[in-house]
């Protein structure tokens, strides 16, 4: 690809351990005093949502691999949307293994179906099942892509959030 100018930091043997340029335009509150947003500052909110004791160790593995490529978000921007991307086949994975707990849908039925078994038989609440569905969506969305889509790290980090206490919920310690 001869392209210059892709719309994002270009990799190259001598900009790959580098901070992305656009992660160096967020600013934080640190201390009182506002200041440009470290890889630190990022690792550091990406590391804080963790799943508990009781949630299966297939569905920890795939999360911290999710987690793990978040954290390089601040050296390739375009990473922390791929991370996100990730973190909703972990929701899928999670939705799967709580199914099989409880001897329901098997892991070939679709995510829709699992999600909706589910709430039926009273492990995710009416209240939550449209954050189930929309994480569904987003996954859709994303295992089709026709151009790349890009999003903020605090969006994504956000996310992280969200899907570590939705699979929490499902797997209650």
């Amino acid at each position: 690809m001869n392209r210059e100018d892709i719309g994002y930091k270009r990799v190259t043997l001598d900009n790959w351990l580098q901070p992305d340029p656009t992660s160096t335009i967020f600013s934080t509150l640190r201390g009182g005093r506002i200041g440009p947003t470290t890889g630190e500052d990022r690792l550091r909110d990406i590391l804080e949502p963790e799943l508990n004791d009781a949630v299966p160790l297939d569905v920890c593995r795939l999360y911290e691999v999710a987690r793990g490529a978040m954290a390089y978000g601040y050296l390739f921007y375009p990473v922390y949307t791929l991370a996100a991307e990730q973190l909703f086949r972990v929701c899928e994975a999670a939705v799967s293994h709580k199914c099989e707990q409880l001897n329901g849908l098997p892991r070939r039925a679709a995510f829709e179906r699992k999600i909706n078994w589910l709430v039926n038989n009273a492990q995710i609440s009416n209240e939550d099942s449209h954050r189930w569905h929309n994480i569904r969506g987003f996954r859709n969305l994303t295992s089709h892509p026709h151009a790349q889509m890009i999003d903020t790290p605090g969006q994504m980090i956000s996310m992280l959030y969200i899907v570590a206490a939705m699979i929490n919920a499902l797997f209650p310690s």
